[in-house]
């Protein structure tokens, strides 16, 4: 089910105690010509926001500790410095979304939609399966070059956490090529 809601109408839901915002459309406010929600710094601990639509979001320094992001949009959203520990991101769409420095430890990371999106320096305890990363930027990120190329991932044009590119196109398990 999709239904509207503000921002400030989700965070009073929010601190209120509700948890169960899936299928929701955050209203924009217009804004320097761009929309955007504006979530900066929130506290959004175990929030259901499956197949909610956070498209072009300030989510830069929050908490989505245990949030459930299956299937959500997440295009050109904001999440540099975010706490995104444990959370499902499963199906999610990153298209666009710039996480640098985002804490991702202990996601489940599959069926992901990374095309232009930005993981500089996010830190990582594992990789995913089926996700794929076009044009994504890992660098200095604290994942395994391996762990980004493997299990039925799509790379190409990838940035690696080491700085090289991965220009693919590569499906499922990445080969060493010996010079």
């Amino acid at each position: 089910m999709v239904w509207e809601i503000t921002t400030e109408e989700l965070l009073k839901r929010y601190t209120s105690g509700k948890r169960n915002f899936a299928g929701a459309v955050v209203v924009r406010k217009s804004e320097c010509g761009r929309n955007y929600i504006d979530l900066e710094g929130a506290v959004l601990r175990d929030i259901n926001l499956r197949g909610a639509d956070l498209s072009f979001a300030d989510l830069r320094l929050a908490d989505l500790s245990g949030a459930d992001l299956f299937g959500a949009s997440l295009i050109e959203a904001r999440l540099d410095g975010a706490i995104i520990r444990d959370a499902n991101l499963q199906c999610v769409n990153l298209c666009g979304c710039n996480l640098t420095g985002a804490d991702l430890v202990g996601i489940s990371w599959h069926h992901a939609n990374a095309i232009d999106a930005i993981f500089r320096r996010a830190r990582f305890s594992g990789g995913g399966e089926n996700n794929v990363f076009i044009c994504a930027d890992f660098r200095d990120a604290s994942i395994a070059h391996d762990a980004i190329c493997r299990a039925m991932n799509v790379i190409w044009d990838t940035i690696m956490p080491d700085g090289t590119i991965q220009n693919g196109p590569y499906f499922g398990e990445w080969k060493s090529i010996s010079k």
